[in-house]
């Protein structure tokens, strides 16, 4: 079947707005995905100008945590959205499995609070925030489906603001959003919490045999609590659930940026208790966070300088070198490096990292391929030209599966680590 320029392959999901379709765009040979709004639906024009403003939210929005649109086009009677065609599974399926790793949920909630800033920075609400609205690719997590979401800022349509109206899926509805109410951006984080509890936890907190009893548990009822519900969390992860969902909007966290920084804050643990993990690694930003979450005995920077953070171990043997954008795995590496008490000096951009390069010796480096400024492949070339010169053993740590080197790089590059860091394979490489 076709619907103009797309070849629809097979049908892959399906929902309140419609059907979703894996599809061949037959100009530029790409897959996409294809969402086809019902025929009944496409000829009621309310419900069609829905469809449509689901496409103009979306296309608003330019996110790595959001899933891209491409086109909104009428083939015949059938309207329909272009959008990227994401690889995963939802986080739904693996909630189906059991109870989450708390670094693995706090890295999908993380990245989700990431999308959802992006969209509330544009005045829009997504509303219906749940584990079937997120996917988990094998490079990043993505969020699915603004079919409900709602203009808040200027740009709004009244036309197609129905006062009143209780819209969203039930279980993770917000106190306000369950009684009809006017909502803001922290309906959408009061919903990221219920998801949150559910990943830690493997249960649902508001549960009822019909809807309005579910919705009355929100309203009115606390859910068994968190520290209770889910095993071995840390206090900080308890404390930020429920914050999230507080009854009254005024309690939660003011925006996904403050609960972005909490989560990234309770990723404090001993990295030897992470298991390999299949979500990606957290990306953390924001020069708060990744003092929150500093190796334990990394030496303080001063808030105004940019040189990299030294670690100063007892009796250090050599000297390595960290240079990767994400202080999550910065974190990882570093506390890795401590334990085996390795002093070791942390770049947050390829630039530093020549920098440091060209003024210090080491014996192990770590770099990472994407990022800012000079990305990994010029730190490599960098110590490629210095063949007359003392190279370390140097090891790439990267997101993407399967990555290739080219015979010039494997003459200086000893080993690939790939994200999310397998903290016992890193234990190896130190040891060796």
């Amino acid at each position: 079947m076709d619907l103009g320029i797309y070849r629809l392959i097979t049908r892959i999901g399906a929902g309140g707005m419609g059907e979703v379709w894996r599809a061949e765009d037959t100009k530029l040979l790409r897959q996409v995905a294809i969402k086809i709004l019902p025929e009944q639906l496409a000829a009621d024009p309310e419900w069609r100008d829905r469809f449509l403003r689901e496409a103009r939210t979306i296309a608003q929005l330019n996110h790595p945590n959001i899933a891209t649109i491409y086109s909104v086009d009428q083939h015949g009677d059938t309207f329909f959205i272009a959008m990227e065609l994401i690889e995963g599974e939802p986080l739904s399926t693996l909630i189906a499995r059991g109870p989450m790793n708390p670094a693995d949920a706090v890295r999908v909630a993380a990245h989700v609070a990431d999308g959802l800033s992006e969209a509330h920075e544009k005045g829009i609400v997504h509303r219906d925030v749940k584990p079937d609205n997120i996917l988990i690719s094998p490079k990043l997590v993505k969020i699915l489906d603004f079919g409900i979401a709602k203009q808040i800022g200027g740009t709004a349509d009244p036309g197609l603001t129905q006062g009143g109206m209780v819209v969203g899926t039930p279980h993770y509805m917000s106190p306000e959003q369950a009684l009809g109410r006017t909502i803001d951006a922290r309906t959408d984080i009061f919903s990221l919490g219920v998801v949150l509890y559910e990943m830690l936890s493997g249960q649902k907190p508001f549960e009822g045999e019909a809807v309005t009893e579910v919705l009355l548990q929100i309203v009115m009822n606390e859910p068994r609590d968190i520290g209770q519900a889910a095993f071995g969390i840390t206090k900080a992860l308890a404390d930020i659930v429920r914050r999230c969902m507080k009854k009254q909007a005024d309690e939660r966290f003011a925006d996904c940026e403050q609960l972005r920084a909490a989560l990234a804050g309770s990723l404090r643990e001993d990295p030897a208790r992470l298991r390999k993990s299949s979500v990606p690694t957290l990306s953390v930003k924001r020069d708060e966070i990744h003092n929150a979450i500093r190796p334990p005995n990394a030496g303080a920077v001063p808030a105004s300088s940019n040189k990299p953070s030294v670690a100063q171990p007892a009796q250090p043997r050599y000297r390595a070198l960290v240079a990767d954008d994400d202080p999550a795995t910065r974190y990882i590496l570093g506390s890795v490096l401590s334990r085996h008490q390795i002093a070791f000096d942390e770049a947050e951009n390829g630039a530093d990292a020549v920098k440091l390069l060209k003024n210090n010796e080491y014996g192990i480096v770590f770099i990472d391929l994407l990022m800012p400024r000079i990305d990994g492949w010029g730190v490599i070339d960098y110590l490629r030209s210095r063949r007359a010169g003392r190279i370390p053993r140097l090891f790439v740590v990267t997101g993407v599966q399967n990555q290739k080197l080219s015979t010039a790089d494997q003459d200086v590059v000893s080993g690939l680590l790939y994200k999310p860091i397998d903290v016992g394979q890193v234990e190896k490489l130190v040891a060796q």
